[in-house]
């Protein structure tokens, strides 16, 4: 009996040296290896590892995924003394497992660090610069890319350096202003875009007289030259008349005469008409002596 619980016993201390000797590395980790604390080697590859059975070396755990960190509403002042609020968030991972651990243990204490760095080289990136690099009505003058660049890069040289993390990006989240600022904030924003208002007037006022000095000029010359064409087409008739009465007179004249007056009759007499004529008038020939047949 005794001797069955002996070989019982070393059976069981045998599958859990063994068991632990076997380690499991998955996709989204880092392992790191610990001999009596110490470390000893970093396993970033998914599979299966062995090791020295616990407790002559132990396994560390850590998270090698892109990690994000919102950070609270920070105050800080821009170059020409106007507070600005201001909250971002951080995209990180281990880079080094080792120096990790010994500079900042866990995620937790990343985190805070991180977000302690990001808000100090915020602080000094926003104070030199004024309000306006960060809020304009025109879009080519912001300087908000140029800040958060300047500051990530900062952020991830100094997080590498001394904590063994990467700095993917720092992004703004929020941009604002204190509650008693607002106010003041509207109504410079108000003044700006009456100011933009008035001048896009003033250019459609501008851009309206061009139209309509353009319009009335094009006007002046198209009746210039359709009355010049009409002169020309009416002098032709003109001309074309008198020379087809020309020629009706050169034909006939007596019977041309005739013509004529009748026409003439036609044209000034009707049953209102006084008519007061000398006797040797070419008119009244007709009147009072009717022509031969």
């Amino acid at each position: 009996m005794r001797k069955t619980l002996a070989w019982f016993g070393v059976l069981t201390v045998i599958g859990y040296l063994f068991s632990t000797c076997l380690v499991q590395v998955n996709e989204d980790e880092l392992v790191l290896i610990t001999q009596f604390g110490s470390p000893v080697r970093v396993v970033d590859k998914a599979g299966l590892i062995g090791k020295l059975p616990d407790p002559v070396q132990t396994v560390v755990r850590l998270d090698r995924r892109l990690q994000a960190i919102d950070s609270d509403l920070g105050e800080y002042l821009t170059r020409d003394k106007k507070n600005l609020v201001i909250s971002a968030f951080i995209l990180w991972r281990i880079d080094d497992p080792l120096k990790f651990l010994q500079s900042v243990k866990d995620n937790q204490g990343a985190e805070q660090r991180l977000i302690d760095l990001s808000g100090s080289e915020l602080g000094a990136a926003i104070g030199n610069y004024t309000l306006s690099s960060f809020l304009t009505t025109n879009s080519d003058e912001t300087r908000i890319p140029e800040i958060v660049n300047s500051v990530t890069g900062k952020c991830r040289t100094q997080a590498k350096e001394e904590f063994g993390i990467q700095v993917v990006g720092i992004r703004l989240r929020r941009l604002g202003f204190p509650q008693q600022n607002l106010r003041a904030v509207h109504k410079r924003m108000r003044a700006e875009r009456e100011r933009m208002a008035k001048k896009y007037r003033a250019e459609g006022k501008e851009a309206a007289a061009k139209i309509r000095s353009q319009t009335d000029k094009e006007v002046r010359e198209l009746l210039a030259s359709t009355y010049r064409e009409a002169q020309i087409k009416r002098g032709h008739g003109e001309a074309e008349s008198v020379r087809i009465y020309a020629k009706a007179f050169q034909k006939d004249p007596d019977f041309y005469k005739l013509t004529r007056t009748l026409e003439s009759y036609g044209k000034f007499l009707d049953d209102k008409t006084t008519l007061i004529l000398s006797s040797q008038s070419p008119l009244f020939k007709y009147l009072e002596t009717p022509p031969d047949e």
